[in-house]
């Protein structure tokens, strides 16, 4: 009887989760993680303050103690904590050796969040074919400090790489926050006449501080992760006593010309879509190719989710990279 019970509940899941997929027209697991993000929206189930201002002191708390690289790393590959550049920096490859490409990458997380267990694992999964040596520095982080400091410090990383790597194996990638400082860092370079990297990888890039465009209004319903009030406040600190429409913390005011290669990767339902639709169109009236990869009814930062539609978007990455 109870073998019965078990496979009729088996069906049940699995015809519901056919009837999702079918509805959604996107995988099960998608759906039931965004399910699942917008419930613990409702339900408060949050690791920090939903107050922003306690939220930002219990990060400078948090950031003032030294980072633990997460356990599960260092059994999937050799991983090295070095200073680069006055940078606290991770390093990551694989251990039957790596090619000449060299991954910057900067990690999202508002600009107050250290790089959590799914940034590793999406990196281990991207060198696992790209075999690279990955460099992700750990920068200083609001509410201590604001963009003068980490963004000089990234850019001092960018040029000590460069003495020991050629530029065309290097690549500039970036998640959220990250993404937006990757654009940032690569229009640094641009206007500095620097040699520019292969490529920059922007993955739901945060690329307008202020986050004032209109056309989020109606995305705020749509995302289980994001906030935008809270984030307005996260971005003010970062900012400090700058100008918050500076292309060093708004990169989307920066300049597209001169660039390298750009690749933006966006989903519908999340409130960085306006800005990224909008980077579209100012690449487009200037000339500018972009190769913007918009994915339905994803969330944020979804290539670093465990889901189907994360595994396609891997592989346009390792695509990108191995590029000759």
């Amino acid at each position: 009887m109870a073998y019965v019970i078990f496979l009729s509940i088996i069906g049940a899941f699995s015809g519901f989760a056919l009837y999702i997929t079918r509805k959604e027209k996107r995988s099960f697991r998608s759906w039931s993680s965004e399910q699942m993000l917008h419930l613990r929206l409702k339900k408060g189930w949050f690791g920090a303050s939903n107050d922003p201002v306690q939220y930002l002191a219990e990060r400078a708390l948090i950031n003032s103690q030294p980072y633990q690289i997460p356990t599960p790393l260092k059994l999937l590959g050799n991983v090295e904590r070095k200073e680069i550049a006055d940078l606290d920096c991770v390093l990551l490859q694989e251990r039957n050796g790596t090619s000449a490409t060299r991954i910057l990458y900067l990690h999202g997380g508002a600009y107050v969040e250290q790089p959590i267990l799914p940034h590793w694992l999406f990196l281990e999964r991207i060198n696992n074919q790209c075999k690279a040596i990955i460099t992700v520095p750990l920068y200083p982080k609001a509410p201590t400090y604001t963009f003068e400091e980490g963004f000089t410090k990234i850019v001092n990383l960018y040029t000590t790489l460069l003495k020991t790597s050629s530029a065309r194996n290097i690549v500039i990638m970036g998640d959220s926050a990250g993404g937006g400082l990757a654009l940032a860092l690569t229009q640094h370079i641009a206007k500095q006449k620097l040699p520019l990297p292969k490529a920059a990888i922007l993955i739901s890039p945060w690329l307008d501080i202020t986050l004032r465009n209109a056309d989020i209004t109606p995305l705020e319903a749509k995302d289980p992760m994001l906030n935008r009030s809270h984030l307005q406040v996260i971005g003010r600190s970062w900012v400090g006593s700058g100008d918050p429409h500076d292309w060093r913390v708004s990169p989307i005011n920066g300049i597209l010309e001169g660039l390298p290669p750009l690749t933006i990767f966006v989903g519908t339902h999340e409130l960085f879509l306006a800005d990224a639709r909008k980077m579209r169109l100012l690449c487009k009236r200037k000339g500018v190719f972009l190769d913007y990869q918009e994915y339905p009814k994803m969330n944020h930062a979804f290539p670093l989710f465990p889901i189907p539609e994360a595994k396609k978007a891997q592989a346009k990455i390792v695509e990108i990279i191995q590029q000759a």
